[in-house]
């Protein structure tokens, strides 16, 4: 059971995480008391910003590494001039947390309650919220990002044209997906570099019994194969009835995807974000329209293994359909992968890149990017 925030329950919980993540803030030493040399985190990001010949890249850590004892200095960041956007929160309280800390945005696999997070965070203390909205009611993008993470992965099957629907619906600004390539080289949205049984199955309703490379099927063979619709048991809030992604069923229809759960491209999530801001669904949900007539997209390049540096090729044909798409101005490229982010900085400069950090940088991190 979910609980909001007329529940005790959650008000003592909220309490907690609070003064946890506002303790960082206040017992950490001040920018001053040490040089910014001492800070892998800080040299990294000045090092990676110094590269750039366009838009500063944005530091994006797990939400972990901001806690007491995590080792990244939010503030010293700030100071610094670096945005932070941060990952993946999906409780009320550590949002709440978050927002008082300042960060410049979250990536959520819960768009919905990191909506209602948003319209009721007052920032400016004055007693009425919603001060990171626009006139709308719709977050203003230009004042903090909220990010669907894999479109809306606690609502519907991750990366599909449901859960970005889902992430639409809520009012997400920015879509986060994860991209791997075919057999013949085609940019798909998957986390994962294989159909694993607990997410896909055969277009005919069978089961796999056992995980299916990506790299090894065509795109054609991939999307008239597989249908990746299956519920995780571990998110409890996950659906996957047709009837409530009426959107996707249709543009899916549309396009000749045999389902709405077929794995998408690159190119067919962008054409689908486009799709929700035509005239006709300006007629029927203007505000929702309008989200989508602006929507970001925050793209990642996933290894091949986890030792496996990400190819160059990787993140030219992104950047190819991003551009090919219109969408310079309105996406971002990021990798856990440092290099592969050095890479797109040095061949695709119009394109503003995100650092993915698991853990606290190190020298030799620094040095990978130099």
């Amino acid at each position: 059971m979910r609980t909001t925030s007329s529940d005790p329950r959650f008000s003592r919980r909220a309490s907690v995480v609070l003064l946890t993540f506002l303790a960082c803030a206040c017992t950490r030493p001040g920018p001053s008391s040490r040089p910014p040399a001492d800070d892998p985190t800080l040299r990294l990001m000045d090092t990676l910003r110094a590269h750039a010949r366009t838009l500063a890249p944005v530091c994006s850590p797990s939400a972990e590494l901001l806690q007491p004892g995590g080792g990244i200095d939010l503030e010293r960041l700030h100071a610094a001039g670096h945005p932070v956007v941060v990952w993946t929160v999906n409780d009320l309280p550590t949002m709440q947390a978050l927002l008082q800390r300042g960060v410049d945005g979250i990536i959520t696999d819960q768009p919905d309650l990191l909506m209602q997070a948003v319209r009721d965070f007052d920032a400016n203390g004055d007693g009425t919220p919603g001060d990171l909205l626009d006139a709308d009611g719709l977050i203003d993008p230009k004042r903090f990002d909220a990010q669907g993470h894999r479109g809306a992965r606690n609502l519907r099957p991750e990366n599909t044209l449901p859960s970005f629907e889902a992430a639409l619906d809520h009012g997400m600004p920015t879509l986060e997906l994860d991209t791997v390539l075919t057999a013949d080289g085609v940019v798909v949205v998957s986390h994962d570099l294989n159909l694993f049984p607990t997410k896909c199955r055969h277009a005919d309703g069978s089961l796999l019994t056992a995980p299916v490379s990506i790299a090894t099927l065509t795109v054609a063979e991939l999307q008239a194969r597989f249908v990746c619709d299956r519920l995780l048991e571990d998110r409890p809030d996950q659906k996957n009835d047709r009837a409530l992604s009426p959107e996707a069923v249709a543009f899916a229809a549309r396009v000749g995807l045999p389902d709405p759960y077929t794995v998408p491209t690159l190119s067919q999530v962008f054409a689908f974000a486009a799709d929700q801001a035509d005239a006709a669904h300006e007629a029927r949900d203007p505000l929702r329209a309008r989200n989508a007539r602006r929507v970001r997209f925050n793209v990642e390049l996933k290894r091949t293994t986890e030792k496996t540096d990400i190819a160059p090729a990787h993140g030219d044909k992104v950047a190819r359909l991003i551009q090919e798409a219109g969408l310079v101005q309105r996406s971002d490229v990021q990798s856990f992968d440092l290099r592969a982010v050095r890479s797109v900085q040095a061949r695709h400069p119009e394109l503003r890149t995100a650092v993915l950090l698991r853990t606290r940088p190190t020298a030799a991190d620094v040095k990978a990017v130099e």
